[in-house]
């Protein structure tokens, strides 16, 4: 769903001319998850879920699957089996807080800024800008005060912001346990981002239970138009049945 969902907004297409995409992977830990050589079951094509997945985009099945099977499972390798697209631009340096106790905020805070400034001259030439954590994007400072993990592998939203600022739109995502509950996750997400960015962005969601992601597109306003376009033709798709969309409305109410 992840990757699906870059390739339809990344790629050109009748919608616009693409965008060259970034993928910034908040790595907290030296995840041996990029190199286990572990094959999804997902990616077996005479399963349940590889017979719903592959009709989907069979390009991109088929890359993941030939990729998983080589055991090559990084973020550089889905740039290099082409799943994702053609000229993307990854940044993947660890970011760790290990040496440094919680109550050193100072320093964690300058060890932070520091990683993603890196991130931001990694990914300059790159017009939408895949954030990949699994956390909910915060306040820099709430997530400094947080916990140990949070505070290694949180995406903050002024962060995002200084992505939008320099002309950028922004997709980042996070879990949701509680399926009966997408609808006022994805209200309050849009809320929080308007609130704080004063930009307008569209939800999408995949999955069901423990397994609902919860997809921010947060658009420059000068790519609105071509997200709104692409958004909409993917509800249009074969990938409709899989992406709920939410669109901000300034009209909504929150409770």
């Amino acid at each position: 769903m992840k990757i699906g969902l870059l390739r339809w907004l990344g790629a050109p297409s009748p919608y616009g001319r693409g965008h060259r995409l970034g993928v910034v992977w908040l790595r907290a830990t030296d995840d041996a998850r990029e190199s286990d050589g572990d094959r999804p079951a997902y990616l077996d094509p005479s399963s349940d879920a590889g017979q719903d997945l592959r009709p989907l985009d069979p390009d991109l099945y088929d890359r993941l699957r030939r990729s998983a099977a080589r055991g090559e499972t990084s973020v550089s390798a889905l740039v290099e089996c082409g799943a994702l697209p053609k000229g993307t631009v990854t940044f993947d340096q660890l970011l760790s807080f290990a040496d440094l106790s919680p109550t050193e905020r100072a320093k964690r805070t300058i060890r932070r800024e520091r990683w993603f400034h890196e991130a931001m001259v990694a990914v300059a030439s790159c017009s939408l800008v895949f954030v990949d954590s699994d956390n909910i994007p915060r306040d820099a400072d709430e997530s400094l005060l947080s916990s140990h993990l949070r505070a290694e592998d949180d995406t903050s939203l002024s962060e995002m912001g200084r992505l939008l600022e320099r002309g950028q739109s922004v997709v980042t995502h996070r879990r949701v346990g509680d399926s009966e509950a997408v609808a006022e996750h994805a209200e309050s997400r849009m809320a929080e981002v308007y609130e704080t960015l004063g930009a307008e962005p569209v939800v999408a969601v995949s999955g069901s239970g423990v397994s609902t992601r919860l997809f921010t597109v947060i658009p420059h306003p000068g790519h609105r138009p071509d997200v709104q376009h692409r958004i909409g033709a993917l509800q249009m798709s074969r990938w409709g049945d899989e992406f709920r969309v939410y669109r901000w409305r300034h009209e909504m109410t929150f409770v």
